[in-house]
C-alpha cells in the first residue's frame, strides 16, 4: 500500500489491531448522534439542606418533583412526590432539561428549552389550599430568555 506497516511488522500492510481501531473511530460520530435514552432527565438542586430530585418530560417540559421522608415511629421511608401546582405542568413540545445552579442555598432547578433557550426556575413551596392549610406543589417561573 503506502510502505507503512501498523503492529504487524511486515510493509505494505495494515495490521488488524489498526483495521479494528479504524472501524471504531469510524464508527464513534454515529454513537455520539444517538439521542439520550429515555424520556425524562434528572436534577438534583445543589442545597445540602434539599433532600429532592427533579425530573422533565424531555418532550413536554412537564415537571415532577419527589422526596425521602421517614416518618418518626417508622422503621421504612417513603417518596412523597409533589402536586404539580403553576408552571409545572406540559409546555410547548420541544427539547427541555434540567440544570442546576452552583448556589449552595438552592432548592429548585432550572428547565431549559434546548431548542428556544428559554429557561425558567422550578420549585416546591407551600401554597394554600382551597379549604384552608397548605399544600406542598411543585411551580415553576414562567419561560424567559
Amino acid at each position: 500500500m503506502f510502505g507503512v506497516s501498523f503492529c504487524s511488522g511486515a510493509r505494505g500492510r495494515v495490521g488488524t489491531g489498526m483495521i479494528g481501531l479504524l472501524a471504531v473511530l469510524a464508527l464513534a460520530p454515529a454513537a455520539q448522534a444517538q439521542p439520550a435514552q429515555g424520556g425524562f432527565s434528572f436534577a438534583a438542586p445543589p442545597s445540602d439542606k434539599a433532600n429532592r430530585v427533579y425530573s422533565v418530560n424531555r418532550q413536554t417540559g412537564e415537571m415532577n418533583a419527589c422526596q425521602f421522608e421517614r416518618p418518626d415511629a417508622a422503621q421504612v421511608g417513603v417518596t412523597r412526590c409533589f402536586a404539580k401546582g403553576d408552571g409545572a405542568g406540559p409546555q410547548t413540545a420541544s427539547a427541555y432539561a434540567l440544570v442546576s445552579t452552583g448556589f449552595s442555598g438552592e432548592t429548585g432547578v432550572f428547565r431549559v428549552n434546548i431548542n428556544t433557550g428559554e429557561m425558567s426556575i422550578c420549585y416546591v413551596r407551600d401554597v394554600p389550599k382551597a379549604g384552608g392549610g397548605n399544600e406542598a406543589k411543585i411551580l415553576c417561573t414562567p419561560q424567559g430568555k
